[in-house]
């Protein structure tokens, strides 16, 4: 089997400071990695600096095509969550759902589903009465709108009780079982089965 994505020597430097340096990995489809680090550390600038919103010093990324050759151009979609969540307060829960670009024509009782799926229930909510952990809850949802090859997740256990945390290992396993795989950050490493890299 060969890797989705593969990272070789890749260092970013910003404002003359280097961010990381020298960092290698391979995603393998149904395959997890754990980048670990403090705050401040770069995993979020990884995660940018893998999807090319933000330049490299140097080294490569490198992208399986679909017939299986490696080149420097993503020809699939990947999902990518950050830390800003993207919950819109003036709409609803189901509202906040139904106008992502992944749920573009999709049937209303799939998009229901997807978000009972995350124990949101109350539909009609306003995502300005909800709590933090219930908001994220709905950027989780995203998650369940179609299969992605690879998902970028930036601390996804933060700010999260231990039954969203449950919720949330047993949401990627499922997916891992799907051949999906995740690119996940966090401070320390999680209960998934995962490769880890630490910066």
């Amino acid at each position: 089997m060969l890797p989705n994505l593969k990272v070789e020597n890749l260092s970013c430097v910003r404002s003359e400071k280097v961010i990381f340096e020298n960092i290698n990995f391979e995603v393998f489809p149904g395959e997890n990695l754990e980048i670990i680090g403090s705050n401040g550390s770069g995993k979020t600038t990884l995660l940018r600096t893998i999807l090319g919103l933000v330049q490299p010093e140097k080294g490569k990324i490198i992208w399986l095509d679909k017939n299986e050759n490696f080149n420097e151009y993503r020809n699939f979609e990947c999902f990518y969550q950050g830390h800003q969540l993207g919950i819109k307060n003036l709409l609803t829960v189901f509202e906040n759902l139904h106008l992502t670009h992944g749920a573009k024509g999709m049937d209303d009782n799939k998009i229901y589903k997807c978000l009972e799926r995350v124990g949101l229930k109350n539909f009609n909510e306003l995502a300005s009465k909800l709590s933090v952990g219930q908001r994220k809850r709905i950027s989780i949802a995203r998650w369940l709108l179609k299969d992605f090859k690879i998902y970028f997740i930036d601390e996804p256990f933060s700010a999260l009780d231990d039954e969203a945390t449950f919720l949330i290992e047993n949401l990627i396993q499922e997916l891992n079982s799907r051949g999906c795989s995740f690119v996940l950050t966090g401070h320390r490493p999680s209960k998934l089965s995962a490769n880890r890299i630490n910066i």
